[in-house]
């Protein structure tokens, strides 16, 4: 009776190890992301926010900017990887490229004014489409756009990944030179700007449209009515 005794013990020994070793090949722990001046009734376009295909909520956490929100979930290491954004074009021009730019950093530090700044680990960045050549300038000096043209008509909508594909593993070797990708649990930013078929623009941050300068990479800032075409109810 010895024999099938000590191999039911063994197999409830290695039965009990399995959840263990199955949580140290996919770890989670809670991420926090923070998004910046989500867009109002007259900005150009609409934002969902996904984590894989599930779609990503404020918790209803009072912030100071009424307009920004944060979320908590449990994800893996990898997990920006799986954020992205789905963008409905709600204004009447086409868009020709898209660009979000967010901050990563191993602690929500803006829950609590009081505390320092978290140091920022890193920052990721997609496009999609090219910038019109007024924008491709930057400290006076001309700069290559070779992304593929884009375009997303009025009405349409349109999913484009938080961090490009092509740049996750060197921001990842970019983290591990002093920490592991696990200690990356926070996100602040989705700062998005849009570029339009006529050339102007509109930033998320402060929710204003620009034009074309006279000197390329310089933008004057303009009304929702001008960029619209529309007068001011006051003119009507």
């Amino acid at each position: 009776m010895r024999i099938p005794l000590l191999l039911l013990v063994s197999v409830l020994l290695a039965s009990c190890r399995v959840p263990a070793l199955a949580q140290s090949v996919s770890p989670t722990n809670t991420k926090t992301l923070f998004i910046q001046s989500f867009p109002v009734a007259d900005d150009p376009i609409r934002i969902k926010v996904m984590d894989g295909a599930t779609e990503l909520r404020s918790d209803g956490r009072a912030l100071s900017n009424r307009l920004a929100w944060e979320t908590t979930f449990n994800a893996g290491d990898d997990w920006i990887t799986d954020l992205s954004f789905v963008v409905k074009n709600v204004s009447a021009k086409k868009i020709t490229c898209f660009i979000v730019f967010s901050a990563v950093t191993d602690a929500p530090f803006w829950q609590d004014e009081s505390q320092p700044k978290a140091a920022v680990l890193g920052t990721i960045q997609n496009q999609v489409g090219q910038r019109p050549e007024h924008a491709r300038y930057a400290n006076g000096r001309a700069f290559p756009d070779t992304n593929p043209p884009f375009e997303l008509a009025p009405g349409e909508e349109s999913t484009m990944l938080m961090e490009n594909p092509n740049d996750y593993s060197n921001f990842k070797a970019h983290i591990e030179k002093e920490r592991p990708i696990s200690k990356v649990t926070a996100i602040d930013g989705g700062i998005v700007t849009v570029f339009f078929d006529d050339s102007t623009r509109w930033i998320s941050i402060n929710h204003s449209y620009s034009r074309p300068a006279e000197q390329p990479g310089e933008w004057t800032k303009i009304s929702y009515e001008e960029w619209a075409g529309k007068q001011k109810t006051s003119e009507q």
